[in-house]
């Protein structure tokens, strides 16, 4: 399971994760919980999504982090 934690705004990182293959799951207060339906080793793609997100031009400068659970 992929989670990211952010104060700020969830409905745009819930869109780029999902545009990159990820299921949305539920929000647990700064949570969004992801299941990951790609081939790829959560890790691996935690930190792909977390690049993905720092390159965005919304969301680059916004406190944020990208793990697995």
């Amino acid at each position: 399971m992929i989670v990211i934690n952010t104060p700020l705004k969830k409905e745009v990182f819930r869109k780029v994760a999902e545009q990159e293959g990820l299921v949305y799951l539920k929000t647990k207060g700064m949570k969004l919980y992801f299941k990951n339906t790609t081939e790829e080793d959560e890790k691996d793609f935690a930190l792909k999504l977390k690049r993905i997100y720092k390159k965005n031009r919304e969301l680059g400068a916004i406190y944020f982090s990208v793990g697995i659970e």
